[in-house]
């Protein structure tokens, strides 16, 4: 980890050092499953899926297993797409290159004009974007950028989707989560009440944003246990 690591200090609050290690731990598990290493691509894709179809869920969206991929689904599923196994590699190249690049294309799919809805939201997104050339914690960028994105609003009501998706794009960027098999939505989604709370508090210092690093953190560990499940059913 680079000594000028903005993310560093992070290291020393509450359990955050203790809980990066179990959630890389979990997730470099998931990867060195005979079938992800084989067919990586069916299991990422269901894990896409999964992920999409649950963001949805935490938006507010009513969906069910044979629900029509329409209105705020469809555009999860859209989102998420860039993220889909024929694509990710390149979304990952574009994210550590051009990130802002590849939020406004989050945006536009998410029914946006690829736009920061706020009036602060475009120094927001360029410090953010500083941050992730920076070579940060590849453990803590993803949550960093789910936080900022999430509890700043930045994308008005579509920043919940984008938040997740961008989140989740950062782990495979930074080689937390390479070929993006971890699933933490469902996890979010039964800690709901926890999350809300998490994101809400994000932005009133480092208290908050320890809280919310810690339960997604935490959400990263359920998330490799969710994508062990799918690599026991394509096995």
């Amino acid at each position: 980890m680079p000594t000028d690591d903005p993310l560093s200090p992070l290291l020393s609050l509450g359990d955050i050092t203790q809980l990066a290690a179990a959630a890389t731990g979990a997730v470099a598990a998931v990867h060195r499953r005979p079938v992800n290493l084989r067919r990586a691509e069916i299991t990422g894709s269901e894990s896409v899926l999964r992920g999409a179809r649950t963001s949805a869920l935490l938006d507010g969206a009513q969906v069910t297993l044979d629900a029509e991929p329409t209105g705020m689904l469809g555009q999860a599923i859209s989102v998420y797409g860039l993220l889909a196994p024929d694509s990710l590699q390149t979304s990952a190249r574009t994210f550590n290159r051009a990130p802002l690049q590849i939020l406004a294309r989050m945006d536009t799919l998410a029914g946006g004009d690829g736009v920061p809805a706020t009036p602060d939201g475009a120094g927001r997104l360029r410090v953010l974007a500083q941050v992730i050339g920076s070579g940060a914690h590849p453990a803590l960028l993803p949550q960093i950028v789910h936080g900022e994105i999430l509890a700043r609003e930045i994308f008005g009501g579509r920043s919940g989707v984008i938040a997740r998706a961008a989140g989740r794009l950062a782990a495979v960027a930074t080689g937390f989560d390479p070929r993006g098999l971890a699933v933490p939505e469902p996890w979010l989604n039964r800690h709901r009440g926890d999350y809300e709370r998490a994101a809400a508090g994000f932005a009133e210092g480092p208290e908050g944003v320890r809280v919310f690093v810690e339960l997604l953190l935490r959400a990263w560990t359920a998330g490799a246990e969710e994508a062990e499940a799918i690599a026991r059913a394509a096995s």
